[in-house]
């Protein structure tokens, strides 16, 4: 409870500042609505026919990325049958100066915890079509990734994101440098450089002090986190390259079209085996990434007749070698991860106000897991999806969704559905969402 009051204190704070600021430059417009607030309020009445187990088997779902003692995984999927309150995001937006502006995101969870998600400061004026973010912030790597929960289609991740980022997707501290092509189409290239130190999938990064706990424990013997023989953690270690093109199509049309790739150096996984074998890897994660986008703008009024279609594929393939084992005999046993997921969503908007949307995804996509010589194939596990939106404004929604899953886990083949009934409020400031 301590961080929740920390966090309305710290608002309450920055609103008496900005008023301050504001009064004593009344005659500057941009200071006087400078930064902008935002609270948003989201929940929902959740529902399965596995016990209220439905989140928690997609999140286990198979795959080749499984790694025990990981970082630790954010809370977003952790629904229970009946009323939930999902995270409750707090955002602070402006224009710093003709040079800069900011944005800073924070998520209050429903056991009150604090949770930093975006803050990050981003040039306005550099030449050449050149701009520069740096700080915390979502990632470009896929077009969903960037998008915060209020503005996705649906009311939970899609499966293709949660089998190879988490919930939570790709984020971190880093630096992200973009420049925008002086051509007729729209052509932007993306590099971020960032930690890569909380990645809850592919590349990912263990707590050796935890794992070592655990090793000792399983083991009988006393083993120190130094003799995981890990590499040290000391700076950047993930890189991703974005591609972005949009021709143009005129008023009514558009189309963006994507590429991206990404390697984490020195990703780390720690296995459990059936036979009482425990070991720790380390080595190089690779992602590559292709995504299409088209929206055929309203034609009627409150989004009737708006239709888009979005698709996303990934594949991610890891090369490591076990610094760490159990069996002294097995050290440098090499371990490699592949895997591909992909997902499709479409949307309609058939009335004023009213939105349909069709969504399926799958992960697993010809996925293997391989120790040595031994290899073993990642089952695909897949979802469908259908939500119906009610935009009662453009600060507030309802939305009914049912998801059909078949997912493959470490208890076998589980088909079951899953029932959402979301409400999504918007207090204050609400800039526009991205294409």
């Amino acid at each position: 409870m301590n961080k929740f009051y920390a966090a309305g204190a710290m608002l309450a704070l920055s609103s008496s500042v900005v008023a301050a600021e504001g009064n004593s430059t009344s005659n500057n417009p941009l200071a006087a609505f400078n930064p902008a607030f935002s609270v948003i309020f989201d929940g929902m009445y959740y529902s399965d026919n596995v016990k209220g187990e439905g989140a928690a088997l997609l999140e286990d779902a198979d795959s080749a990325f499984h790694s025990h003692g990981g970082h630790e995984e954010h809370g977003h999927g952790d629904l229970k049958r009946g009323f939930n309150l999902n995270e409750t995001e707090l955002t602070m937006s402006g224009s710093v100066d003709s040079y800069f502006d900011a944005w800073l995101s924070a998520a209050i969870s429903s056991d009150g915890d604090f949770e930093l998600e975006e803050a990050w400061v981003r040039s306005q004026s550099l030449p050449a079509g050149l701009q520069v973010k740096a700080g915390r912030f979502l990632s470009a790597i896929g077009y969903h990734n960037e998008k915060h929960p209020h503005s996705w289609n649906f009311a939970d991740q899609n499966l293709a994101y949660l089998s190879l980022f988490g919930d939570h997707g790709v984020s971190g501290d880093g630096l992200q440098l973009t420049w925008l092509a002086p051509t007729d189409s729209y052509l932007q290239l993306g590099l971020e450089i960032l930690q890569g130190d909380n990645l809850e999938r592919a590349g990912s990064v263990i707590d050796a002090e935890h794992v070592a706990e655990d090793i000792s424990a399983e083991l009988g013997v006393d083993v120190t986190a130094e003799d995981l023989n890990l590499a040290e953690q000391d700076g950047p270690q993930l890189g991703i390259f974005t591609l972005r093109y949009a021709p143009d199509l005129g008023a009514r049309r558009a189309l963006q079209l994507g590429l991206s790739a990404a390697r984490h150096q020195d990703s780390q996984a720690f296995h459990e085996e059936e036979g009482g074998e425990l070991f720790v890897t380390e080595g190089d994660t690779d992602v590559y990434g292709a995504q299409a986008v088209y929206k055929h703008f309203p034609t009627g009024q409150y989004g009737k007749g708006g239709w888009s279609l979005t698709g996303e594929y990934f594949y991610a393939d890891s090369d490591q070698e076990a610094v760490f084992h159990s069996e002294a005999d097995e050290l440098g046993l090499p371990v490699t991860s592949e895997q591909g997921a992909a997902y499709v969503e479409a949307t309609y908007g058939f009335a004023p106000r009213w939105q349909f949307g069709l969504r399926t995804a799958a992960s697993g996509i010809g996925g293997e897991f391989s120790e040595g010589d031994e290899t073993e194939e990642v089952r695909l596990s897949r979802q469908h999806s259908a939500a119906l939106t009610w935009y009662a404004t453009e600060f507030s929604k309802l939305r009914l969704q049912f998801n059909r899953n078949d997912v493959h886990g470490h208890d076998g083949n589980k088909e079951y559905n899953q029932v959402f009934l979301q409400y999504n409020l918007s207090l204050g400031a609400h800039g526009a969402h991205s294409f």
